[in-house]
């Protein structure tokens, strides 16, 4: 009897260890296969960042930054991303021309980064008086990267990384479908390999007048990856005197963010937009853990 708990007492530290590599393994797995869709709160105000389709035709220039920080219980993580979109044509033509490009990265605790970086092209045309349709591409690289620790050593490897999309819009309504990860690729940054699915998503957005100055988008995003699994977004978002912004949306009920801020304030012949999004994550910790984003866009 006192061998058998002399073994048991010995068996532990292993059996302790064992679950925590374990624990950390599946972490790194489920977080590092999320999207851009999934890394940030606000794509109903970037639409590129699920589709490279234009839906707005409004600006010649328009520059996008958006900047997210894990706050509660989870710490050294934090994204960004970067967007720049330029048109090209005039409206007498009834078509127009976008090139933009995409930079983003995420840091997953200390050790773990993945950037994307990304060159579009879109194109959109008027197929009436109240329709339009538009169509774009977007191609670039993926890189996964683990630093060195005192555990092991690290590692980083690149794979293409692509998007195609179309959107079909009129005066209140747009409604897409985009392929993302579209080549697939299997990055081996270190001895684990890991496969980027396929991803195909639908987004819908309805935009309603509820009052004399007061506008209302509905919006909606599926995102499936093709092996019976899928993510989706349900959301509101309010436009209040052409300048107030007010909004939330729920992320396949993991994540409820609440977005506030302010739109089209014209300074020196531009126009600049700020909203701040704060998402809680219902989780099974204690203190629920939550992000704080700030975006702000440009545009002439």
């Amino acid at each position: 009897m006192y061998k058998i708990l002399q073994n048991s007492i010995r068996l532990k530290p292993v059996i302790g260890i064992a679950f925590l590599l374990l624990g950390k393994s599946l972490c790194i797995q489920a977080q590092l296969t999320t999207t851009l869709f999934e890394d940030f709160s606000q794509t109903i105000v970037n639409p590129y960042l699920i589709n490279p389709a234009a839906t707005d035709t409004s600006y010649l220039f328009k520059a996008r930054v958006n900047v997210m920080d894990e706050l509660g219980l989870i710490k050294y993580v934090n994204r960004y991303y970067l967007d720049i979109d330029k048109r090209i044509g005039t409206a007498r033509a009834h078509s127009y021309h976008f090139i933009g490009l995409e930079a983003s990265n995420s840091k997953i605790g200390q050790y773990i980064y993945r950037s994307r970086c990304q060159l579009r092209y879109s194109w959109f045309t008027q197929l009436s008086a109240k329709a339009s349709i538009s169509a774009g591409i977007s191609l670039g690289f993926i890189n996964y990267a683990f630093l060195t620790t005192q555990g092991g050593t690290g590692g980083s490897d690149f794979g293409p990384d692509g998007m195609l999309g179309v959107h079909y819009i009129r005066e209140n309504t747009t409604i897409g479908f985009g392929i993302q990860q579209l080549f697939a690729p299997v990055l081996i940054p270190v001895n684990q390999s890991f496969k980027l699915n396929r991803l195909y998503t639908i987004d819908i957005a309805q935009r309603f007048r509820v009052a004399p100055r007061i506008f209302l988008t509905t919006y909606g995003v599926v995102q499936y990856s093709g092996e019976s699994n899928f993510s989706y977004s349900l959301g509101l978002m309010s436009d209040v005197a052409d300048y107030v912004v007010l909004g939330v949306n729920n992320f396949s009920l993991k994540k409820t963010s609440f977005n506030a801020g302010v739109n089209h304030i014209r300074l020196y012949g531009t126009e600049l937009s700020i909203i701040t999004t704060y998402s809680i994550y219902h989780s099974v910790f204690p203190t629920p853990n939550s992000t704080l984003e700030l975006f702000m866009a440009v545009q002439l």
